[in-house]
């Protein structure tokens, strides 16, 4: 049993804990930014953060906002996309534990520019059951690997009510997150460090999220725009910080 001090709070872990909570606040009015916002800042102040902790946060929040909002699952709409979750899960796994961490990094980072490209992309792609199948396949993959998974599955859904998208992506990550979750634990890829992260970051998804029940917190609702270049920017200084691994 790990001893009771190892939970206590450092400067960084507090720096840590703001930028969970600003990430859940604005993911929980706008829809999106807790994996574009706070998961590449997260990874910078430590590597441990991705993707297991960044996982367990993301489906915290999902069950509050399934919880909040009273409404059933909505396994009709992603039915073929979470039964696509496991295998591509599973590749993902397989890969990480053989990539090095440089190599992690750079995966990530590739991983995020995409993430902010598709979400600028306006195409009209048919909600069918292939697509959905390819597009939790590849959520699967990507979001075990780097903890991004949700903008290729937003983008299958953009032409759809924000209602039903609502609903399909909640109930997409409340089912399909455990998925990866529990494989990364399976191949030992869950270390004793992430698991504590995973417990100090916990208030901060609590926190966030009940503060984003206030209107006096509107304020803080940046525009996809602002988010995406945030993002775009932490891709490059995670990319910077990989290679320079190579170096030093």
């Amino acid at each position: 049993m790990l001893p009771f001090s190892v939970y206590a709070y450092s400067l960084i872990d507090l720096l840590s804990l703001a930028i969970v909570v600003l990430g859940i606040l604005v993911q929980a009015r706008v829809g999106i930014g807790f994996a574009l916002l706070s998961a590449p800042l997260l990874f910078i102040i430590n590597e441990s953060y991705m993707p297991g902790p960044i996982l367990i946060l993301g489906f915290t929040l999902s069950l509050l906002l399934f919880l909040s909002e009273k409404q059933s699952l909505s396994l009709k709409l992603v039915l073929p996309a979470i039964a696509a979750r496991f295998p591509g899960s599973w590749c993902g796994v397989i890969i990480l534990t053989y990539i090095p961490q440089w190599l992690l990094g750079l995966a990530i980072g590739a991983s995020l520019l995409l993430a902010s490209l598709l979400s600028f992309v306006k195409v009209s792609i048919p909600l069918n059951a292939r697509n959905l199948f390819f597009a939790g396949f590849f959520s699967g993959f990507s979001g075990t690997i780097t903890s991004i998974g949700g903008p290729i599955m937003a983008l299958i859904y953009q032409n759809e009510s924000p209602s039903n998208t609502r609903k399909a992506l909640i109930s997409f990550f409340l089912i399909g997150t455990p998925i990866s979750i529990v494989l990364l634990a399976l191949a030992g890829e869950l270390s004793q460090q992430a698991f504590v992260l995973s417990i100090k970051m916990l208030p901060g998804v609590l926190i966030g999220f009940l503060l984003s029940r206030y209107k006096l917190f509107a304020i803080i609702s940046p525009s996809k725009k602002n988010i995406i270049s945030l993002s775009i920017f932490s891709a490059f200084i995670i990319i910077s910080k990989s290679l320079l691994s190579l170096y030093w």
